[in-house]
C-alpha cells in the first residue's frame, strides 16, 4: 500500500488524512534526516492547525528542531526550507475541496521528495522504525514571520516597477498573503477578489479552472484592468486573463517565460513535460535555444540533466536561478515584466507566439493492459504516420512530431485507470484528422487487448 500519490499525501480528512498519520509522517521524517531543523507550513483549510500540531509533534520526539512559518503559500515553504531547513512540510491539499487535506514533504533544496524519498518514509511508518529522542534530546520550536523577507527576494530577482492596473483573484487562499503586496511593492494598482484566507473557499472552487473563473473575462474587460491573475488554495497555480478578458492557454504562457529566458541567455537549455505545445519549441529556437522533453513529474531531472534556464509543465513553473521549486509569485512579476518591456498590452503579446491547435481526451483503459496498449499503438501510429515522422519520443508512452509541426501523444495516466490522448495540429483541420485516427486506434486497442486479456 502506498501513501503518497503524485501530489503527496492528500484525501479525506479524518478518515484518509488523520492526525495519526500526520503524527506518524512527521516521527518518520525526523528519523529519515536523523537530525537538524524542519521548517512547517500550512494553508487556510480548516483542518491544516489540526494537522500542523501532529506533524510537529512527531518532529520533536524524533529529536529534530522546527521552525514554524505559519499560513503561507506553498512556493514560500519551499523558498523557507531552501533557506533554513534541512527538510520541510506543507499542509496543503492545492486546489482539493476543503473537506481535504494533505501533506507534502520538501528536501533541503526546497523540492518535493522523489519517489525514492517517499518509499523510505512510508516503510519507516509501515514498519514502526521511529527514532525517539530522550527527554534531555526533544526537539525545540521557533516560530517567524518570513512574509518580507521572501518578497524582497522575489522583488530583487524580478527587479521591476510597473504602472498596470491588475485585478486579483486569491480564491481565499494562501496567496492572499503575498500576491497583492508584492504586486503593489512593484507598482502596480491592485483590486482584490476573495483575498481573504477562508479554508471554506466560500468565493468559489479552489482549482482556477476557467470554469471556475469564467467572471473575471467581464470584469477585466469592463473594468479596464491590464490582465487578471487567479490562484488556487496553496498558490502554486497561476490562470491569466488579458485586458481584453481572454483566457491565456497554459503553453502559450510557458512560450512567452522559455522566449524570455532564451533572449537573456542568447539560448539556452528550456525543460518541459511531454504534453505540451511546439509553439514552445519554436519560440525558443528562434532565440538560438533548444527545448528538452521528460515525464510529467520529472522536471527536476532534467534541470539537472541539461543545465536548464527555465522548466515548466503546464500550470507550473520553475525559475532555476531563483530556486528549484514551482513558484507562481515569481511568474506572476516577470509576466508584469514582459508586458511592460514590450510595451505592448497582453493580447498583443500573445499574437506574437505562434498558436497550434489541441485537443486532450481520455481512453478508460483497465490498468493491467495500459502499457501493452501503449505498445501495440506505438506500432500502429509509426506504421500509419511513417513518411510523416520527424521524431519519435518514447520516455512516457509515445509522442510523434510530425515534419509539419503537428504531433500525437499516447500515455497512460499515473493516477487513474486511463490513457490520454494528445494531439496538436498545425490547423484544426489537421488536428481533427490526428485526433480521429489517434482517439479512433486507441479505443479499438483497448477492446481487443481486453477482449483477449
Amino acid at each position: 500500500m502506498r501513501l503518497f500519490g503524485t501530489a503527496g499525501i492528500r484525501g479525506p480528512i479524518n478518515s484518509k488524512i488523520t492526525p495519526e498519520l500526520a503524527l506518524n509522517v512527521g516521527k518518520a521524517l525526523g528519523t529519515y534526516i536523523d537530525h537538524g531543523t524542519v521548517v512547517v507550513g500550512r494553508d487556510a483549510r480548516t483542518s491544516s492547525i489540526m494537522l500542523e500540531s501532529a506533524i510537529v509533534s512527531g518532529l520533536l520526539s524524533s529529536g529534530v528542531d522546527v521552525i514554524r512559518i505559519g499560513l503561507v503559500p506553498t512556493p514560500m515553504l519551499a523558498w523557507a526550507t531552501n533557506k533554513l531547513g534541512n527538510a520541510g512540510v506543507m499542509i496543503t491539499a492545492s486546489h482539493n475541496p476543503p473537506s481535504d487535506n494533505g501533506i507534502k514533504v520538501f528536501n533541503e533544496k526546497g523540492i518535493e521528495f522523489f519517489l525514492e524519498q517517499e518509499e523510505e518514509l512510508e516503510e519507516i511508518i509501515f514498519s514502526k522504525s521511529y527514532k525517539v529522542a530522550p527527554w534531555n534530546k526533544i526537539g525545540s520550536v521557533k516560530d517567524l514571520d518570513l512574509r518580507e523577507q521572501y518578497i524582497g527576494e522575489i522583488l530583487d530577482y524580478v527587479n521591476h516597477e510597473t504602472k498596470l492596473k491588475i485585478l486579483l483573484d486569491m480564491g481565499n487562499g494562501a496567496g492572499s498573503l503575498i500576491t497583492p503586496y508584492l504586486l503593489r511593492e512593484m507598482g502596480a494598482k491592485v483590486v482584490t477578489l476573495n483575498s481573504h484566507p477562508d479554508g471554506h473557499f466560500p468565493g468559489r472552487k479552489s482549482e482556477p479552472t476557467y470554469e471556475n473563473i469564467a467572471y473575471l473575462s467581464n470584469l477585466v474587460r469592463e473594468l479596464g484592468f491590464d490582465l487578471a491573475i487567479a490562484q488556487d488554495g496553496d498558490a502554486d497555480r497561476i490562470a491569466i486573463f488579458d485586458e481584453k478578458g481572454n483566457y491565456i492557454e497554459e503553453d502559450t504562457l510557458i512560450a512567452l517565460f522559455a522566449r524570455l529566458y532564451a533572449r537573456e541567455h542568447n539560448g539556452g537549455n528550456v525543460v518541459v513535460s511531454i504534453n505540451t505545445s511546439f509553439r514552445i519549441d519554436k519560440v525558443v529556437e528562434e532565440e538560438g535555444g533548444k527545448v528538452y522533453r521528460v515525464p510529467l513529474g520529472q522536471l527536476h531531472d532534467g534541470i539537472k540533466k541539461y543545465n536548464a534556464i527555465f522548466a515548466s509543465e503546464p500550470w507550473k513553473f520553475i525559475h532555476p536561478k531563483f530556486g528549484l521549486w514551482i513558484d507562481s509569485f515569481v511568474t506572476i512579476g516577470l509576466l508584469v515584466k514582459i508586458i511592460d518591456q514590450e510595451g505592448k498590452p497582453l493580447s498583443e503579446i500573445v499574437k506574437d507566439i505562434p498558436q497550434y491547435y489541441m485537443i486532450k481526451k481520455n481512453v478508460r483503459c483497465p490498468d493491467e493492459i495500459k502499457y501493452q496498449v501503449i505498445e501495440k499503438a506505438k506500432e500502429e501510429l509509426q506504421k500509419y504516420l511513417n513518411d510523416q515522422i520527424k521524431e519519435s519520443i518514447t520516455i512516457s508512452g509515445i509522442r510523434l512530431n510530425l515534419k509539419d509541426g503537428s504531433w500525437v501523444l499516447v500515455r497512460a495516466s499515473g493516477t487513474e485507470p486511463k490513457i490520454r490522448v494528445v494531439v496538436e495540429g498545425v490547423t484544426e483541420k489537421r488536428r481533427d484528422e490526428l485526433f480521429n485516427l489517434t482517439y479512433n486506434l486507441v479505443n479499438k486497442l483497448v477492446s481487443e487487448v481486453s477482449g483477449r486479456s
